[in-house]
């Protein structure tokens, strides 16, 4: 079987007496130089294990189960080298065995949602702007759509409120993960083992209602998890009112919609109408994306 993968690139190796070493005795220019070889070695292994392990994945890509047999045969790879690749991707989450009369390997969904994350990437903000423009008409506030990047949320777009008195969010604004209202969207759609490691890093206190007791914003991200919908209240900025939803996509949280609102034109009858708004506006731009096709 042919790959896109099949030629091997080699890395040269300079055998060159490396600077520095001059003045040096005998025994100590060989080290250095036996050294720089042996870094020039380990990057060439690196680069072939990489382009093993694509190249196993490419394979399982193809539709049904392939043995370990099958695949050195149609990698032109020794058994044993596609082995120990498998076990690494499986390790990683990106293979699985499925055991029978002869072990036969997979994909596991992780590849799926990678591509979905990819293509989310691409299509996110087109496909949400209509839904944006509609909870801006409804709601008269300021609307926006982030997703995470590191231990912020990144503002993708924001459609600003019409009105004087608005809530000032803009594209491009990176606000903590953990005290924005999509921040806390977000996290309510990861493991309980992802959100109590990321709490485990501990608390920043923004504003004086900023919540910096782990068991409470571990609450606030279950009720989250009820609601659909996470609610901050001045925790980043005082004065401003945040709500937001996940939107989900194959079991993964790509990108969050939100409304931020002056805390004055907020009560709890509109924090409740605004939840529902933006749990249907999520779902939409979801579809959108290709959950539930």
């Amino acid at each position: 079987m042919s790959s896109q993968f099949d030629s091997t690139p080699t890395l040269a190796v300079s055998f060159d007496v490396p600077a520095g070493t001059a003045g040096r005795s005998k025994l100590a220019r060989q080290s250095a130089v036996s050294a720089k070889i042996g870094r020039g070695r380990l990057a060439n292994e690196g680069v072939r294990s990489v382009l093993t392990g694509m190249r196993v994945l490419e394979r399982l890509s193809e539709p049904g189960l392939v043995g370990v047999s099958q695949l050195a045969r149609d990698l032109e790879l020794p058994k044993s080298s596609v082995q120990r690749m498998l076990r690494t991707l499986q390790e990683g989450g990106w293979a699985a065995e499925v055991q029978g009369q002869v072990t036969r390997w997979t994909l596991t969904p992780k590849m799926f949602q990678l591509g979905q994350r990819h293509q989310a990437g691409n299509d996110l903000r087109t496909i949400a702007l209509p839904a944006m423009e509609h909870l801006r008409e409804e709601t008269r506030e300021t609307v926006h759509l982030s997703v995470i990047k590191g231990d912020s949320v990144f503002v993708l777009e924001c459609l600003e409120s019409p009105q004087a008195v608005r809530a000032h969010v803009s594209p491009g604004m990176s606000i903590p993960l953990l005290a924005s209202a999509n921040g806390q969207a977000l996290l309510s759609t990861w493991s309980d083992e992802e959100v109590n490691e990321i709490l485990s890093r501990g608390l920043t206190a923004y504003t004086p209602f900023t919540i910096t007791e782990r068991d409470t914003l571990s609450a606030a991200i279950d009720q989250a998890r009820v609601l659909g919908y996470a609610v901050n209240d001045q925790q980043w900025q005082e004065g401003v009112h945040g709500i937001a939803a996940p939107i989900v996509v194959a079991g993964v949280g790509v990108a969050g919609i939100g409304i931020s609102t002056p805390v004055h034109r907020m009560s709890a009858e509109l924090e409740d109408k605004f939840g529902g708004m933006l749990v249907k506006a999520a779902m939409a731009i979801a579809h959108g994306l290709g959950e539930g096709l």
